[in-house]
Formats: C-alpha cells, sequence, structure tokens
C-alpha cells in the first residue's frame, strides 16, 4: 500500500499538506494571543495571503511581539 509513496505523494505533502497545517497552527495562535485587534487582524491577513513565509514569520516575529504589543497595551 505504501509502495508509491514518492513522487507526486511527497511532493503534495510538501507542497499542500505542511503550508496547510502550518497556516492552520499559526492561525489557531494568532487568534488565541491576547493583543490588540489591528495586531490579530494584520497578523491574520499576513499569514492568509503569503501561505507558506506568513506562518514562519508569525513563529519567528509574531509571537515574540505579541507578548510585547500584550504590555504595551495593558500598561497604556
Amino acid at each position: 500500500m505504501l509502495d508509491g509513496l514518492a513522487g507526486w505523494h511527497a511532493l503534495m505533502l510538501i507542497f499542500w499538506v505542511v503550508p496547510f497545517v502550518l497556516w492552520v497552527i499559526a492561525l489557531v495562535q494568532v487568534a488565541l494571543s491576547r493583543t490588540t485587534a489591528a495586531y490579530v487582524i494584520a497578523w491574520i491577513t499576513v499569514t492568509t495571503l503569503v501561505p507558506l513565509i506568513g506562518p514562519i514569520l508569525w513563529f519567528t516575529l509574531g509571537r515574540t511581539n505579541a507578548s510585547r504589543n500584550r504590555n504595551a497595551a495593558g500598561a497604556a
């Protein structure tokens, strides 16, 4: 059954399933981050319009800045 797990199966896994899973995880994390609405809307837009790069940017830049944004919003 797994004999043909090469070729187009691997390509489909790499180019469709992995970005989709990253996108879903990033959207859930963005939605659950307790920051300002503008920050959440901006990150949802970025992760949706740039499917592979957007979630990677969220995981590297957005999560660290979300805590700073939350602290700044709470202090104001």
